[in-house]
């Protein structure tokens, strides 16, 4: 059975996407076999997995296909057979053809937004680009989510007006600003490897929430 392939990617950068990358990966890891690409030229995702001691390693393979540009996503199908799962952290860049080419092969692309009128304008170049691709890959569903959020603080009325503009919906799982998601980069691990019950309840509930959507994702 062919791996299921979730896409992490936006346009803008300082949206914590290989911070939600990662902790997908680790927290689908630990029940699946998961492949995490790396398609950020900075290399973040394969740092933070590096990080993590031979008596823990992180709980999925890392790859790094930076260069793979525009090939990007016949790269990923040589791996397609061997794996559960597929998490791809993308470029912060709409424009790289790697974001481009693994969305043709993806099940579901999920967009992290900080709920800012600011860095949700942002996103709209995002959005364009799945849009266009969906005519291409008729599999393909996209979620916003809801990252970086402020504790104690609601999402903003106008935040969530900007949100409803979208032609995705956005998850019910929100990520909260936490100190954790830092901890764990430095750790090489995941929420599920540090004490911290909030952490570990958001992530359980936003892998509940993409393994349903992936579920109902026609073959």
């Amino acid at each position: 059975m062919a791996a299921k392939i979730i896409v992490v990617t936006n346009q803008k950068g300082g949206c914590g996407k290989t911070t939600l990358a990662m902790n997908l990966a680790g927290v689908i890891g630990a029940n699946s076999k998961t492949l995490l690409v790396d398609g950020d030229p900075q290399g973040s995702a394969t740092r933070w997995a590096s990080s993590a001691s031979d008596e823990c390693p992180f709980p999925a393979a890392v790859m790094g296909l930076a260069n793979a540009g525009d090939k990007a996503h016949r790269e990923i199908k040589k791996y397609i057979n061997n794996y559960d799962f597929i998490v791809i952290d993308c470029p912060p860049a709409v424009e790289n053809s790697f974001t481009a080419s693994v969305l043709l092969i993806a099940n579901l692309a999920l967009i992290p937004v900080v709920p800012s009128p600011t860095d949700l304008w942002s996103a709209v170049g995002i959005q364009k680009l799945i849009t266009n691709v969906s005519v291409i890959n008729e599999n393909l569903q996209a979620r916003l989510v809801a990252n970086m959020c402020q504790g104690n603080v609601s999402i903003s009325k106008e935040a969530l007006l900007l949100l409803s503009e979208f032609d995705f919906p956005k998850t019910n799982t929100d990520i909260y600003q936490r100190t954790v998601y830092r901890q764990a980069a430095a750790f090489g691990g995941s929420v599920n490897n540090l004490d911290n019950q909030k952490a570990k309840q958001e992530f359980a509930s936003l892998v509940d929430e993409v393994l349903q959507i992936l579920n109902t994702d026609k073959e």
